[in-house]
């Protein structure tokens, strides 16, 4: 396998998290009890697909930089109340909180990866970059 194909791969596989992660969101909603949470959870759903489509078609910097920001902000959001919910819980859904544990481990797997693509794709730049600041005045 040569490198583009498995950029390609690493690639998509994390469009897959990210519509995994869509998923979870969905699976949220049914422990909703506030129409302005639904509505929270329904605009994730739409940006964690958009991500996905961006991630799955070219991978630019700009799509990794939003995946990276919105798991980054997901977990700052969730990781300090642990006990929160979304509403109250449905005994046929998972929990809440085993839910939400997964979608914070989904978005640190996220947020790795992005900054891992990013530090990869940016390292190329580097040289061409510092060549420019050391231009005489």
């Amino acid at each position: 396998m040569n490198m583009t194909s498995a950029s390609t791969a690493a690639r998509r596989a994390c469009a897959a998290l990210a519509a995994a992660s869509a998923g979870l969101h969905a699976a949220m909603l049914g422990h909703t009890s506030s129409v302005v949470a639904a509505g929270l959870l329904a605009t994730m759903i739409v940006a964690c697909l958009y991500c996905a489509r961006e991630l799955w078609r070219d991978g630019t910097a700009r799509a990794w930089v939003v995946v990276a920001l919105m798991n980054i902000a997901m977990i700052a959001l969730h990781l300090p109340a642990p006990a929160h919910h979304h509403g109250a819980g449905n005994a046929a859904a998972p929990p809440s909180s085993m839910l939400m544990a997964v979608a914070t481990l989904l978005a640190l797997v996220e947020v790795v990866a992005a900054t891992a693509a990013l530090y990869v794709g940016s390292r190329g730049r580097a040289p061409k970059l510092s060549a420019t600041s050391t231009r005489p005045r």
